[in-house]
């Protein structure tokens, strides 16, 4: 059963992570802390009807996260984190105005 739900939120992975991203502040090159994907993982997981205990999600969240990191897209930073490696999530520049000073 946990291996179907490993696979299924590799299947749903940008739905997965743009949820992520409507809980906790992450873009392209951001930091991703452990915790937080658990905590998104289990969430998720609840929005979709399916209960889940914090130790099944601890599970889930650690093998779906290797399996991001094998894709590149979750990069080794430390032990509790990594590096979001999602081109979707890229920010543009800061908005910039010109301003005409006057003589």
């Amino acid at each position: 059963m946990p291996e179907d739900r490993v696979n299924r939120l590799l299947n749903e992975k940008a739905a997965l992570l743009n949820y992520f991203k409507s809980i906790f502040p992450v873009y392209h090159n951001s930091n991703v802390f452990y915790r937080d994907f658990q905590n998104a993982v289990q969430k998720y997981l609840e929005l979709k009807g399916e209960k889940i205990k914090f130790a099944e999600a601890e599970k889930l969240a650690k093998q779906v996260s290797d399996r991001l990191e094998a894709e590149g897209i979750f990069v080794r930073v430390n032990p509790i984190g990594w590096k979001l490696n999602y081109e979707p999530f890229r920010t543009g520049a800061p908005h910039t105005y010109e301003i005409e000073q006057k003589a």
